[in-house]
């Protein structure tokens, strides 16, 4: 009898459940590269995979719970770096986009979408704050990487490498997010077990304080220049360059050819990132702008 009623405890708790088998899915998929262990530097960027699935299933507590027991288990397999690791580009920031996401009775991306620009930043600052000439450090680290993959460049090009690479980073970390998180909500929706439908596309913003970060980093870069304004301005400018392609796909929404289009686009992203990006953020303030300031409520 007390057996059955313990099983009957443990499972009508589903959210722990989920919760549980999250972290330790999360700790194994960033232990696993961690450990130098085959294809793990593919599968360390789906460690956020089941902290989203966690959350969207069964609410914000699910997630953060799955971050707290991932981190125990990191720390106890590796070192205190690897948990920082972990807890910087991984949990910690899909737990945050869970847990704003996840309003009374819809979920609302316009918080989630301004992390993607202030959660690389928050990290750029406290590394700045933490090594005394992180721009020589990354430069060290540019460096390092070349010759390791057998290929000298001039000193100007390293040091305009080193200029982004903490962009580049955060740029990563962005897409990380939104891939992870976009495919943990489509897969719960087709097993119908996503607590809330995916918003739509005309919905998607900024929230209208956004926009002065942006204009302070550009400030502080042409004061005082260094790649740590020149990456804060270009990471809170991911949010927007985010927004513009979003912008892209619901213009070309119901159009003939729009695949053959949108397959283009990719491949221009990809060639000329350099100029469609700058384009992707014009589009992305024009939608910001010409957008009530509240989304739709549903």
């Amino acid at each position: 009898m007390s057996q059955t009623s313990g099983q009957g405890g443990l499972f009508s708790q589903p959210a722990a459940l989920a919760a549980g088998a999250a972290g330790v899915g999360s700790a194994l998929l960033a232990l696993w590269a961690m450990r130098g262990m085959p294809l793990g530097g593919l599968l360390m960027w789906l460690s956020p995979l089941p902290v989203f699935a966690a959350g969207f299933g069964f609410g914000a507590r699910a997630a953060v719970s799955a971050v707290g027991i991932a981190a125990v288990l990191v720390l106890l397999s590796t070192s205190s770096l690897g948990l920082l690791v972990y807890l910087a580009v991984f949990g910690l920031p899909a737990a945050m986009i869970v847990a704003t996401a996840m309003q009374p009775g819809r979920m609302d991306l316009t918080l989630p979408l301004a992390l993607l620009g202030l959660w690389p930043v928050v990290v750029l600052a406290v590394l700045a704050l933490a090594i005394p000439d992180l721009e020589a450090e990354m430069r060290s680290a540019v460096e390092l990487g070349m010759r390791r993959m057998g290929v000298s460049l001039p000193d100007g090009m390293v040091d305009q490498i080193a200029q982004v690479k903490a962009a580049a980073a955060g740029f990563w970390v962005a897409l990380l997010m939104v891939g992870n998180g976009l495919a943990a909500q489509a897969l719960l929706a087709r097993k119908a077990l996503a607590i809330h439908r995916t918003p739509p596309a005309d919905a998607l913003h900024l929230p209208g304080w956004y926009l002065l970060l942006p204009a302070i980093a550009l400030a502080a870069w042409l004061a005082f220049g260094g790649a740590v304004a020149l990456s804060s301005l270009l990471i809170l400018l991911v949010p927007v360059f985010l927004l513009g392609v979003v912008g892209v796909h619901r213009r070309l929404r119901g159009r003939a050819g729009r695949v053959a289009f949108l397959a283009g686009f990719y491949v221009l992203m990809l060639l000329f990132l350099q100029i469609m990006a700058p384009l992707m953020v014009g589009v992305g303030l024009l939608d910001q702008y010409r957008r009530p300031s509240m989304p739709p409520q549903t």
